[in-house]
């Protein structure tokens, strides 16, 4: 495994965990804002490209979508 192999899999791992994170505090005030964050930071390095920064914002949006529409139907 080369050197930017390690850092992407090092910044896939960061992200994730900051997404599981995300979703543990749900509903707090900036919930989303370190993994926003390191999916911003990790792009910026280039240890992810433009699909996945893309793909990880959109899953947060997705996370946030699911939750707002559970409140609503909980209504």
């Amino acid at each position: 495994m080369n050197i930017a192999q390690r850092d992407h899999q090092i910044a896939v791992g960061w992200i994730e965990a900051e997404i599981e994170n995300l979703i543990r505090d749900l509903g707090k005030e900036n919930a989303s804002a370190a993994a926003r964050s390191c999916i911003t930071l990790a792009f910026m390095l280039r240890a992810i490209d433009e699909a996945e920064h893309r793909h990880y914002q959109a899953r947060i949006d997705q996370i946030y979508a699911k939750h707002n529409a559970s409140i609503v139907s909980a209504a």
